[in-house]
């Protein structure tokens, strides 16, 4: 009797806590239902916190509204997704850190795509390709003008004079040589001869025509006939070549690349794609600023030999500043994928949906018009 009693007891036991994990479950699920409609419902309603930091040119802030390619991107996409967001002006180094810890949902500043940066937070797909640049002060009159006399010295100068003058002997030395023994009046045999000829062949290519020189045999004949055709193309492109090397000096510094500033102080901005770059390739006379203004500030100052960033924001800088302080050199390195920053805990339907009405933005012909206004080059 004892036994069935404890068989009995232990048994109802059983069954009420059997009833009790099967209302547990019930509970938990419908909570996880719930949840999960609360926070779809909240991330769609609720006002997203973005940062941004302001460029001379993808985004930047004109009364209370925020202009730029960037910032019209983003416009777009909270149009068509019905988002309600805050701004928040911060320095890139706090923008990325706000990003990984949580305290924004996005970063609407064209963020350069990084191995490093995946690793802490999400991108969208990227909305445009650029490289980094150096802008440096823009040298004097004075010193423009001794540029332009140096480059007369220069190595590409007297290769483009030597092929020059290497084409002009060869079609002179053929001239004489059917002119020789037929027109010695004109074509004397001998050195003497040879100049005569050379003397023909550079007045001839450039159409100076003072008659005191002219073939009188078929083959000759012939040789200035292709001779004053070949000179049209030929001149066409050695003239360029010379020009070329004449006025490379004029576009920026005598710095040609990257590699020319290794040894010399340049400033970028901290935590930035470009700055990653250049410590990657073992640039150490770096020196670290928060911001644009910070760094011109340096350069006015003589602290820095340029400033190592983005090019389009660098060039959009020197074509604005109205005293014409400063420019930027034509040289590119380090390719740049710009892209929005999202907060890696973002839903990831918001996500999505985002990175898809922005393709279909940057598809868009308004974008190239856009990009176009702005003096970026559309990505091909």
């Amino acid at each position: 009797m004892f036994n069935f009693f404890i068989f009995f007891n232990s048994s109802k036991l059983e069954n009420k806590l059997k009833n009790r994990g099967m209302k547990r479950r019930i509970i938990t699920f419908w909570v996880l239902v719930f949840s999960l409609f609360f926070t779809t419902f909240s991330w769609s309603k609720d006002t997203l916190l973005v940062g941004y930091t302001p460029s001379s040119i993808f985004i930047k802030k004109q009364g209370n509204e925020l202009r730029g390619p960037s910032a019209w991107l983003w416009e777009r996409v909270c149009d068509d997704l019905d988002l309600s967001y805050q701004a928040v002006e911060m320095p890139l180094d706090t923008l990325l850190a706000a990003l990984t810890s949580g305290a924004l949902d996005a970063g609407i500043s064209p963020l350069t795509i990084t191995s490093s940066r995946q690793e802490s937070m999400d991108f969208s797909p990227p909305f445009y390709i650029a490289y980094s640049s150096v802008m440096v002060r823009a040298a004097s009159p004075l010193k423009r003008s001794l540029r332009f006399v140096a480059s007369f010295f220069s190595i590409n100068f007297f290769r483009a004079l030597g092929a020059l003058v290497f084409v002009i002997l060869i079609f002179g030395a053929l001239e004489w040589w059917f002119e020789r023994k037929h027109n010695t009046a004109e074509f004397e045999p001998g050195l003497k001869g040879l100049w005569q000829g050379f003397w023909w062949s550079a007045v001839t290519m450039t159409t100076v025509g003072y008659g005191d020189k002219s073939p009188q045999t078929v083959g000759g004949r012939i040789i200035a006939l292709v001779w004053m055709f070949t000179a049209i193309i030929i001149i066409s492109g050695f003239t360029a070549s010379i020009a070329s090397s004449l006025t490379v000096n004029q576009l920026g510094s005598n710095q040609s690349q990257i590699q020319d500033f290794k040894q010399k102080p340049l400033a970028t901005v901290s935590n930035s794609a470009t700055e990653q770059w250049l410590l990657n390739h073992f640039f150490t006379n770096l020196k670290e600023y928060k911001d644009i203004p910070a760094m011109v500030e340096a350069m006015e100052a003589g602290e820095v030999e340029g400033i190592a960033y983005d090019q389009p924001i660098l060039q959009s800088l020197a074509e604005s500043d109205s005293l014409s302080r400063f420019e930027t050199l034509p040289l590119t390195y380090n390719p740049q994928f710009y892209a929005l920053g999202f907060d890696a805990r973002l839903p990831d339907t918001l996500k999505r949906d985002i990175s898809v009405k922005l393709l279909e933005e940057v598809e868009s012909q308004d974008w190239k018009v856009l990009l176009t206004e702005y003096n970026l080059s559309p990505n091909p």
